[in-house]
């Protein structure tokens, strides 16, 4: 399928280490959308969405795929991918997040700045 990828919002600053577990979490759910939502679909499109809200960074992945199968349950039916980013967002970030169908798959990941922020940086 041929995938289109649209992306918004502004630049946050943010510690390295937050920065490469979020940017582990956005390569997961980007490889998600573009290998199980468009499986028999021509062509589909992919949002990314950063945004901050107060003391808090938003992350929205969502796409325009076939959705989540009916009863999809994260841990029974959830791959290696979704649960290495249950782990990223709940224990390194600190974070919650979300996956839903709604017209296609929403995934929302929702993460404190100021545990971001305050983390220790380790030298190298």
């Amino acid at each position: 399928a041929k995938v289109e990828i649209e992306t918004s919002g502004k630049s946050v600053n943010i510690p390295a280490p937050a920065a490469t577990a979020l940017a582990l979490v956005l390569t997961e759910l980007l490889q998600n959308a573009v290998e199980h939502a468009f499986i028999h679909h021509p062509s589909g499109r992919v949002i990314v969405r950063l945004a901050r809200r107060g003391e808090r960074l938003s992350l929205e992945v969502t796409d325009d795929g076939r959705g989540l199968p009916g009863a999809f349950e994260l841990e029974r039916d959830g791959n290696l991918g979704l649960q290495i980013v249950k782990t990223l967002v709940e224990d390194e970030l600190k974070g919650s997040w979300s996956i839903e169908s709604r017209d296609g798959t929403s995934v929302l990941v929702d993460v404190p700045l100021l545990e971001i922020e305050e983390a220790p940086v380790e030298p190298y």
